[in-house]
């Protein structure tokens, strides 16, 4: 009994970060816009299913890459930063467009309370009754917004709650009209009106942002289907809208773009009096979801000025002391949404949404799918940097290669010289200090002198991947001279304890018989990331110029690369596991919807990466020299300390690449 309350409380608040914002967007906004101005509601119901399965499967990507280290992965590879760095700069894109598209259906909610009199007032003439340009009370309101999170603003749980309320009053208003005079007449046409299968994926690639962005990590019990349950409940919300919409909206052509059509639809079925509530209640839906998704709009400008990603100045993030919010970064993003709210239409602002959110999408999963097979240890070294090893004070002896040759020596003119057996001669003998001896042993990690007998045989330096200490290479004598062990007890005494605080194991639990990554597997798996390219691309060929055997040869070549790719070694107990079937199926899906938005949004789109990029070449350059490190970082400490022993985890080579034949060589 006392699991259920824990996890209701668990779900509301999965909602009031963020999920139920981008809810109230696709159910409010974006199926009412769809269904009047792009598509039929048979084709929006049928876009539902396909949008759900692509948020499902790029919350689980996102999940993924939560625990990620930048600061580490800035500093190793520059590519990966720049794959993290551009999704994260798309989901700032598809944030900007999802407030705008809000501010913009607020102004029109406003103006239509006041029956058409504040443009009037505010511009001093009567402007177009569809999206008025230029949108002044749009600005407004995201200016309101700005300045209220300026002086201390912070999102609470109270305006979720009111948001929520307005939707369901939405949805009975919604569900009252479709009773008094919904009929089935759509269902009777063609379901994919008005471009068959492009106005279905043109509907889903607008309503994938509806869906949650990330799954909460919760592991306890019910807590753990809490991502599944916010994305049935968002699948089952645009179900039930579009549903009821089919019965009361019979599609046609509309000669311009209509902003917020809930108005329309209840002037034409003669619900003149439910507009001024209608436009209340939207209108509440509406600004709890932008008070809700503008945090979060210069939260990302917040993160990518600290120290883990450092590509905007340290300035924008510092919070003001008497409001505690960043004031900087909250203006600069209030500043990009009123510039989108004041001159950008409705339709391209939804395009633009789905564009940035899909970009978003197909640049983790594209670092989700080639990362854990590439090898971490390319360089194929005989000898390991990790081996300390004492000199020899043996005599030098010969080489067997040089004893096995028979043949005479010849000299400079070509006369044979008998053969000549060299006597190794004898070292002089160097006599050491006691205390550098000592010294010397402990940087070993070996007991102090009297020098230990050691065996004969050669030892190799490993590493143990099963977290044990290894074993004692020594064979130490039972006795030993007493006059040495008197000054030696201190220093014996602290050796041994250190030794028993520290243990060196490897960076996960990783099997001797298990396959890493070589040279060879990524060069093959580099291949299959070309052929699904190549698949993807006869894939969205064949659904532009409609001929269904290239778009199923496509779809069935990428599924079979991506079952093959499960067969090459990868590096497996990392925190990033994702299946490559998963990623495959999640670029194709971010292709192909984004093909049926692109005529709309490239634009932007281009724009937009293109700031990102040249952004992050400052970024390098000549503001903070975020990648003056070397390119691979072969070790990589992580101490953690517990109360008993410290741990220093080191992480293991891959044996098909990189050997350790160094040997110690014993005294004799």
């Amino acid at each position: 009994m006392p699991r259920q309350p824990m996890a209701t409380v668990s779900l509301f608040d999965s909602l009031c970060n963020g999920s139920g914002g981008r809810l109230v967007l696709g159910s409010s906004v974006l199926v009412y816009l769809l269904i009047y101005n792009e598509a039929s509601a048979p084709s929006v119901l049928f876009a539902t299913v396909l949008a759900t399965i692509y948020g499902s499967i790029a919350a689980r990507c996102k999940t993924s890459l939560r625990s990620l280290q930048m600061p580490y992965i800035r500093a190793s590879n520059k590519f990966d930063f720049t794959c993290l760095f551009l999704a994260s700069w798309m989901d700032v894109l598809a944030i900007l467009c999802a407030c705008g598209t809000l501010a913009r259906t607020l102004s029109t909610c406003l103006d239509a309370m006041t029956g058409g009199l504040a443009r009037i007032l505010i511009l001093g003439r009567n402007s177009p009754a569809n999206e008025p340009w230029p949108d002044v009370l749009g600005v407004a309101v995201v200016f309101i917004v700005t300045g209220m999170f300026m002086l201390g603003l912070e999102h609470s749980k109270a305006f979720s709650l009111i948001m929520s309320l307005g939707m369901l009053g939405l949805n009975a208003v919604l569900s009252a009209v479709g009773w008094w005079n919904g009929d089935f007449m759509e269902w009777t046409h063609s379901f994919f009106q008005p471009n068959g299968l492009r106005s279905v994926l043109t509907a889903a690639a607008i309503l994938t942002y509806s869906y949650p962005s990330e799954y909460p990590t919760q592991r306890v019990g019910f807590q753990r289907f809490t991502g599944l349950i916010l994305t049935f409940i968002a699948c089952i919300s645009l179900m039930l809208a579009s549903g009821c919409l089919s019965t009361i909206v019979h599609y046609k052509i509309v000669p311009e773009f209509i902003a917020v059509p809930l108005f329309t639809i209840l002037d034409e079925n003669n619900f003149h009096k439910l507009v001024p509530a209608a436009a209340c209640l939207l209108m509440l839906t509406c600004c709890g979801a932008f008070l809700e998704l503008f945090p979060e709009l210069y939260g990302i400008i917040v993160r990518f000025a600290t120290s883990e990603w450092k590509v905007l100045s340290k300035q924008i993030s510092y919070e003001s002391s008497d409001s505690g919010n960043p004031v900087l970064a909250v203006f600069v993003a209030g500043s990009l949404c009123a510039m989108l709210a004041f001159a950008c239409p409705l339709q391209n602002l939804t395009y633009m949404l789905a564009a940035g959110h899909l970009s978003a999408g197909f640049f983790r999963a594209f670092y989700l799918l080639y990362t854990p097979f590439r090898p971490k240890f390319m360089q194929q070294n005989s000898d390991s940097s990790l081996s300390y090893s004492r000199l020899s004070t043996a005599p030098m002896v010969k080489s067997s290669s040089s004893m096995v040759n028979n043949k005479p020596k010849r000299s400079l003119w070509n006369i044979s010289l008998p053969k000549q057996t060299a006597v190794p001669r004898k070292p002089k003998s160097k006599t050491k200090n006691k205390q550098e001896v000592e010294k010397e042993w402990l940087l070993l990690g070996e007991p102090t002198s009297p020098c230990p007998q050691r065996e004969t045989r050669d030892i190799e330096s490993t590493i143990l991947s099963d977290g044990e200490p290894p074993p004692s290479d020594f064979e130490y004598p039972e006795k030993f001279d007493n006059s040495d062990s008197d000054t030696s007890t201190d220093i014996d005494a602290i050796v041994d304890e250190y030794r028993q605080k520290i243990k060196v194991t490897t960076a996960g639990p990783m099997e001797r018989t298990i396959r890493v990554p070589s040279v060879t597997s990524w060069r093959v798996m580099i291949f299959a990331i070309v052929v699904v390219g190549f698949g993807i691309s006869l894939t969205v060929a064949g659904i532009k110029m409609s001929w269904a055997p290239a778009t199923l040869t496509g779809i069935i070549g990428v599924f079979i690369i991506s079952i093959m790719m499960t067969l090459i070694p990868k590096y497996t107990g990392s925190v990033i596991d994702v299946s490559p079937v998963l990623c495959c199926m999640a670029i194709m899906l971010c292709v192909v919807l984004f093909s049926a938005c692109m005529d709309y949004s490239w634009h932007a789109l281009l724009f937009w990466l293109l700031a990102g990029l040249i952004m992050l070449l400052r970024c390098d350059n000549w503001c903070c020299n975020c990648f003056n490190y070397t390119t691979t970082i072969k070790d990589q400490l992580i101490p953690s300390v517990s109360a008993k022993t410290t741990t220093i985890r080191m992480p293991r080579p891959p044996k098909s690449i990189v050997t350790i034949p160094t040997r110690i060589n014993a005294n004799r």
